[in-house]
């Protein structure tokens, strides 16, 4: 009797555990399913903070991302709904309550609202409140991921152009500016009286050699005719 006890007690706990777990899937097919892809997990967030993920919304329901504190447990509500577009893709700019101080650990939350719990939402931003409130009956949230409250955003770096060099003028370092070159038209270049010369030079040097069969003997052919020149005159004295 007392084994048939335990296993009666045992069957009870199954039951109740998948009875348990057939009402959360239950729950998420009626409100749809939400993905947050960004910020990573355990980032770090500004004061303001570009959120973006996917979601697939039920009839009747709509999509919130609200911060979370829960060391107060606590929802800060702000803005509106998130409008999510034909692709299933959404986008969100949240800006942090100034309840949570900088470096600080806390939610961002996925919230799924059928339209009363959207109202207390709405009410609530309306109103200015920025104490943090509970989730209404009929807001649940989906998904979460758990960031790290940060002072200032991110800076958004832009790439600078190449800096043109610089240069050292009486121990000032300054960039040089670039110069524009004038543009100029091709000309005719004078002949220089250099290659002039050596034009000539070379002409020259590549002349005809002299056509005297006896190069060299010039001075002996004019001494030659002095001396015929000289007994022709002696020979006519003497007559």
């Amino acid at each position: 009797m007392g084994k048939l006890k335990w296993v009666v007690l045992l069957l009870l706990v199954i039951v109740l555990l998948a009875a348990s777990s057939s009402t959360v899937v239950s729950a998420q097919k009626t409100q749809g399913t939400v993905t947050i892809v960004s910020p990573p997990k355990n980032g770090r967030v500004g004061p303001t903070e570009s959120v973006s993920g996917k979601a697939q919304l039920s009839k009747g329901y709509t999509l919130w991302i609200i911060p979370y504190d829960g060391m107060a447990g606590k929802y800060y509500p702000q803005g509106s709904p998130v409008t999510v577009r034909n692709d299933a893709s959404w986008s969100y700019r949240l800006s942090v309550s100034n309840a949570i101080g900088a470096g600080k650990k806390f939610q961002i939350q996925a919230i799924v609202a059928d339209k009363p719990a959207n109202s207390v939402l709405s009410n609530y931003v309306r109103r200015g409140q920025q104490t943090g409130t509970a989730l209404p009956p009929g807001a649940q949230a989906v998904n979460a991921i758990t960031v790290t409250r940060v002072a200032t955003n991110a800076a958004v770096v832009t790439p600078l152009p190449h800096p043109l060099p610089s240069k050292v003028i009486s121990g000032k370092t300054t960039s040089a500016t670039p110069r524009t070159l004038p543009i100029t038209t091709p000309s005719a270049a004078p002949i220089s009286t250099n290659m002039a010369t050596s034009s000539v030079t070379q002409a020259s040097v590549g002349a005809a050699p002299s056509r005297n069969p006896l190069p060299g003997f010039e001075g002996i052919y004019a001494l030659g005719a002095l001396a015929a020149v000289f007994i022709l005159l002696q020979t006519r004295r003497r007559r």
